[in-house]
């Protein structure tokens, strides 16, 4: 099993909440049109004979932090119509006063990879070197790298980019991460009836477990990507917890991103339960209680993505 991840220090994030965006087109671009249904937004571009270097930009102006502390960050969406591999999808985070920007070094779109809501991490590498500047722009970018001939149509879905300071792995994950998804069932008694009459009220969002021990870690060592005592993961995960209940501008509170090997999801640190074991030194005992943040209904499709094959709903 990999160990889980998770997001830690709020920077500036896009959840798509309306489509209140900017784009930057070359003259290629003959179509670029984007709706939001207040948590996914729907981006429809079509370029007509692009040549090499032409670019389709969807992106927001925000009011963001300095790229040197807050120097991660992850994107997810789901592609449904990709033409060819003449182009690539790339994030976009544009710094000011520079105008410097980090798209990545991989395309996140492919013909191999449609139909899937697929996250990506990456590093500002451009942005941690940076003086005295701030993410002023956050958004995604259609690259044309090889010219031609004809009409090309791009449909994607964006759920969100998110800049934060660093991506977490857990330590010592040593008990199964648990799950649970609940109904509320309401039962009606009805008189002198033997057994009463089930009345669904919809489900909870899921409830996320994770436990395990607190020791002292090494980046590149093991599976650890983070070099933290077993003291100051203490504190860290108390300050995740803390950082819950700050409400973002979007009207939102500052969920993580939280990816197990199974899960895949927004989320609020709502328990965090250390334990200090008699006689140990830097090796504590933890769990980790998360709830699964929905900002629309659930749907099959959104949260989970295509399943596996032979599955579908």
């Amino acid at each position: 099993m990999v160990l889980p991840i998770i997001t830690r220090g709020f920077g500036v994030r896009d959840d798509y909440p309306d489509a209140s965006l900017t784009t930057l087109n070359s003259g290629s671009v003959t179509t670029d049109t984007f709706t939001s249904d207040g948590d996914i937004l729907t981006w429809n571009v079509t370029m007509t004979n692009p040549s090499n270097g032409d670019v389709a930009v969807l992106y927001r102006t925000v009011s963001g932090p300095d790229p040197k502390i807050y120097q991660n960050a992850t994107v997810r969406l789901n592609v449904t119509a990709w033409p060819s591999s003449n182009f690539q999808l790339r994030q976009w985070v544009a710094y000011t006063p520079s105008g410097t920007t980090d798209t990545g070094q991989n395309s996140l779109a492919n013909t191999s990879n449609l139909n899937q809501y697929i996250p990506t991490n990456f590093p500002l590498t451009n942005g941690r070197v940076l003086n005295n500047n701030t993410i002023n722009e956050t958004g995604f970018e259609i690259l044309c790298v090889t010219g031609g001939a004809g009409t090309f149509n791009f449909t994607i879905l964006l759920d969100f980019i998110y800049v934060y300071k660093e991506l977490l792995t857990f330590p010592a994950v040593r008990q199964p991460i648990a799950l649970r998804k609940r109904r509320n069932m309401v039962e009606i008694p009805i008189l002198q009836r033997e057994g009463g009459v089930q009345q669904d009220l919809g489900s909870m969002s899921a409830d996320i477990t994770i436990g395990g021990h607190l020791i002292n870690t090494v980046a590149g060592q093991g599976q650890a990507t983070n070099t933290y005592t077993a003291d100051q993961w203490w504190y860290i995960f108390s300050g995740l917890a803390l950082e819950t209940g700050t409400v973002q501008t979007d009207g939102n509170p500052s969920w993580q991103w939280f990816q197990s090997d199974q899960i895949q999801a927004k989320v609020l640190v709502t328990d965090w339960l250390p334990q200090e074991p008699m006689g140990r030194v830097q090796f504590w005992d933890y769990a980790l209680q998360l709830k699964k943040f929905d900002i629309l209904p659930e749907t099959s499709i959104n949260d989970l993505g295509p399943g596996p094959a032979g599955i579908s709903y």
